[in-house]
């Protein structure tokens, strides 16, 4: 099996924490986004993942260092590490066949801003699965259509009419991706009218139309990374489904200190005179005082103290000394409401 996951976009929603870190690889809790995806699907599969195919941007953002953490996380999972570059954003069938020589077998595509909770199991008799999530308001969503028997007969993006309420997440299954590959090979032929791209769609439904079965599969939980609140509230939710086991290390106090678990603290934190939590994560070399912290990221090496803050992200090296309710502070910044302090 191999997995795919195209990552060329530089996550201009979340600036300024991508200004220097892709999204796929910043942390949520102990590892980062790209990770937990790659542990959310293998930790379900009985077949196991032999390669992963990393498709990104340009080497000026996604520079050795980048690829150089990519590898490790495949290390983990004993699988080999192809990295492949999308130097133009034309769509998602473009990114795709950005590894077109390596289309062939039994593959996932996830894309790198989807977490998921819940089952994944291939099917071996269908030649495609696509997960999906019941959502309130299908028309903001890409969506399958089911027919009779269960089976996808179409892909609509934001429907106006309802059609279904399964929308489509962004991992999908094919028994051989190569059928995926002639398809698309097709449609990058055509001219793009503008303000188009090449879709992956586009060779999903060519193969839905030449009698291959596509299933969907529902998940438990879908989380989006693709701002700051939404990264916050999937940390909540991986937190939440972690309350019961043990996620959080020593660390040095001072003072009168409370835990409101769930909380993840790194190594070498430094808290004093604060109340922390419930739903914080605290990566290594934070120092904290004098605050109250709910629903927040704490990156590397940042200091916070006189604050009264909740659904807040402090990037690496930021220093904070305030008491704002809201925060959300780019790597290396400083605000100091307190002159006086």
């Amino acid at each position: 099996m191999k997995i795919f996951i195209p990552m060329a976009g530089k996550g201009t929603r979340l600036r300024p924490f991508t200004l220097t870190c892709p999204k796929p690889l910043l942390k949520i809790i102990d590892k980062p986004i790209v990770e937990h995806l790659i542990d959310q699907i293998t930790s379900k599969l009985t077949t196991p993942v032999d390669e992963i195919i990393y498709i990104l941007g340009d080497e000026g953002y996604f520079n050795s260092v980048v690829v150089k953490s990519l590898t490790s996380i495949s290390d983990k999972y004993n699988a080999k590490t192809k990295v492949y570059r999308q130097l133009d954003q034309l769509g998602t069938g473009h990114a795709i066949m950005c590894a077109e020589e390596s289309l062939e077998g039994p593959s996932i595509v996830a894309y790198a801003d989807t977490m998921i909770q819940g089952e994944i199991s291939i099917d071996p008799d269908v030649d495609g699965i696509i997960w999906v999530k019941k959502v309130e308001n299908p028309s903001s969503y890409g969506v399958v259509n089911l027919d009779r028997d269960g089976n996808i007969s179409s892909l609509i993006e934001k429907p106006k009419d309802y059609i279904s309420d399964l929308a489509v997440v962004g991992i999908y299954y094919f028994k051989d991706i190569s059928l995926i590959r002639d398809e698309l090979k097709i449609h990058l032929s055509e001219k793009l009218s503008p303000g188009k791209e090449y879709l992956l769609n586009f060779g999903i439904e060519r193969m839905i139309d030449n009698k291959k079965i596509f299933k969907s599969q529902e998940i438990e939980t879908w989380m989006d990374c693709g701002t700051p609140k939404l990264l916050i509230e999937s940390a909540k939710k991986i937190m939440m489904k972690n309350a019961d086991s043990d996620i959080n290390s020593s660390f040095a106090k001072e003072g009168v200190v409370k835990i409101n678990h769930p909380v993840f603290i790194g190594k070498d934190v430094k808290i004093k005179d604060s109340e922390i939590g419930p739903y914080v994560s605290i990566s290594d070399n934070v120092h904290i005082s004098s605050s109250s912290i709910k629903s927040t990221l704490i990156y590397t090496g940042a200091k916070v103290s006189n604050a009264d803050i909740e659904n807040s992200i402090f990037g690496a090296y930021s220093v904070y000394n305030g008491s704002s309710k809201e925060v959300f502070l780019g790597d290396y910044s400083q605000i100091n409401d307190n002159e006086d302090n």
